[in-house]
């Protein structure tokens, strides 16, 4: 990209573009070969407030890119060594939350289309002036203090609704499991004092059966609303016995490979995995009509890989609305507060399955 290519900017402007941002350092990172380009952009992105960096080829920026994180990638289409295209993958795959914009040529619009469904946010075409440049920037920071905001709320919806959860808890257990152990105390009281006749023995023995397999029922209820729960016993032990509970009352043969005794040095990460497993099984008793459940968990590149496949009746991705179901949206949601992403691959006929991919360090077994 030649200097040339950008046309000066209007600085009768440069207040009213500096008024449209909030006061706050805002990183970029530009990816071009030509080292005037770069040092032109950098001096104009850095007169605005910006934080900026530049490298000068794709693998220098993906290296940058894996150590830093930076808001708003700014790259040319074509690079000496590789494309941006291959930026854009490489942001993608590692569960990035960077902003890309690809400059290219008024020839390459196809490339940039291309790009558009890699995931890039924007294109400028060449020629451009600094003003659409500064613009599409503000407008991409914009975007990603607007995503900041919105996981924000997500966390606080997520955090809100654990601790609802937990006062459910604490109410099962405190008003409902006591007047069920007081029904208890009752009926052996009467059994005593009542004639001890088969048919009076009979219903007072059956009524207390009830009444034992209802406090267990409300005892697993209770503990499975509280948070809290999860993280006492450890990840695997309470996943472990959620799966045994399923597979019994659904029917639903599951099978896991789990590390043994595995717990999170940070608790959010058995919250949140224990609750996306939940939802995901629920989405499958409710919708598959699957017989077969496979849960797998791994560390690997820093990450924690989950995956939950089942062998039910699949959908079709592009006509179902179930991929923007809320049960989705809730386990997109905790990943998203683990800094991951969620994917879900699905075809008529063959099942489905759900991946998450979340950054962690080294777990605690």
């Amino acid at each position: 990209m030649a200097k040339n290519e950008i046309k000066n900017i209007d600085y009768m402007e440069k207040e009213e573009l500096i008024k449209q941002r909030e006061p706050f350092i805002e990183r970029v990172l530009i990816v071009d070969d030509d080292p005037m380009i770069r040092d032109y952009i950098k001096d104009l992105f850095n007169e605005f407030g910006y934080n900026v960096k530049t490298v000068a080829n794709g693998k220098e920026a993906i290296n940058t890119l894996s150590k830093e994180y930076y808001p708003v990638v700014v790259t040319d289409l074509f690079l000496p060594d590789i494309k941006g295209i291959q930026i854009l993958d490489f942001i993608q795959e590692k569960g990035g939350h960077s902003v890309v914009l690809i400059i290219t040529a008024y020839s390459s619009a196809d490339s940039a289309i291309e790009a558009l469904r890699h995931g890039a946010y924007d294109y400028i075409t060449k020629p451009f002036s600094s003003q659409i440049l500064l613009h599409r920037v503000t407008r991409a920071m914009e975007k990603v203090r607007m995503d900041s905001i919105a996981q924000s709320l997500a966390s606080r919806i997520v955090y809100a609704t654990e601790e609802e959860r937990r006062r459910i808890s604490r109410d099962i257990h405190d008003v409902i499991g006591q007047s069920l152990a007081i029904i208890k105390l009752t009926l052996k009281a009467l059994k005593n004092k009542l004639p001890q006749t088969d048919d009076i023995m009979s219903e007072i023995n059956g009524l207390s059966a009830h009444v034992e397999e209802t406090m267990e029922e409300v005892s697993r209820i209770s503990k499975e609303l509280n948070p809290s729960w999860v993280v006492d016993v450890g990840f695997s032990k309470a996943l472990r016995l959620y799966l045994e509970t399923f597979s019994t009352k659904t029917g639903i043969q599951v099978s896991s490979a789990l590390p043994d005794n595995l717990s999170f040095k940070d608790p959010q990460f058995d919250i949140h995995l224990y609750r996306i497993t939940q939802e995901a099984l629920t989405n499958i008793a409710k919708h598959s009509d699957a017989t077969k459940i496979e849960i797998s968990l791994e560390f690997r590149d820093s990450h924690v890989h989950f995956s939950i496949s089942d062998n039910g009746k699949g959908f079709d991705e592009s006509s179902d609305d179930r991929k923007r179901g809320l049960g989705l949206i809730g386990m997109r949601e905790r990943a998203t507060i683990l800094g991951g992403r969620v994917s879900i691959k699905s075809f008529p006929g063959q099942g489905t399955t759900v991946k998450m991919e979340i950054p962690y360090g080294k777990q605690d077994s």
